[in-house]
């Protein structure tokens, strides 16, 4: 998968950034800095620089920009890079405040990520299938079906809608093959 990074710290704003207003703004400037591309991109939003950002910064800039993503013709994934500790606290606040979730991790100044984990909450259900997925490492909805052994039974389609939700969230990449899709995830987080 292709990866574009964009960078979030600009030299006119600083490194302390707050408001929905400027959220608007950098989700404006993100959307500009993407390639047009008929693939899935893996697309990284680089707070290096950045001391502070508010919580409705982070919910206009970067989560606005996820669901953006996912919502594309071609859908692409995000993860959040290179947050310092309170950007990241934010982010992680506003995410398990909502239940909600999204990849963080570091990245090189020459494009190589690491130290890659899951920020935010999720519910015990989608936790479950996340985990199952991780350690599967590639698998759908029929496979997840036919190996669970739940007390409540949740059929495929349950299944599928977990996963589609993990996907929508940026955890778990698609791939469609005919007329199922298989799902693995965007990284290896710990």
């Amino acid at each position: 998968m292709d990866q574009v990074t964009i960078p979030i710290w600009r030299p006119e704003s600083g490194p302390l950034l707050a408001g929905r207003l400027d959220g608007r703004r950098t989700f404006a400037r993100a959307l500009e800095g993407l390639p047009s591309a008929n693939k899935a991109l893996l697309v990284i939003l680089d707070f290096r620089n950045i001391d502070f950002a508010s919580s409705s910064f982070l919910s206009e800039a970067v989560l606005r920009f996820r669901d953006h993503l996912r919502l594309s013709r071609t859908p692409s994934y995000l993860v959040a890079a290179n947050l310092a500790d309170k950007p990241l606290e934010e982010l992680d606040y506003l995410l398990t405040r909502s239940a909600d979730a999204l990849i963080v991790c570091t990245l090189s100044m020459n494009g190589e990520i690491s130290e890659p984990k899951l920020i935010g909450s999720l519910d015990q259900k989608l936790k479950e299938t996340f985990d199952l997925v991780l350690r599967k490492g590639e698998t759908n909805a029929v496979e997840l079906h036919s190996e669970s052994n739940q007390a409540d039974q949740v059929g495929p389609t349950a299944w599928n809608n977990r996963l589609n939700l993990l996907s929508a969230k940026s955890l778990l990449i698609e791939i469609p093959q005919g007329r199922t899709k298989k799902f693995r995830p965007l990284l290896e987080v710990s």
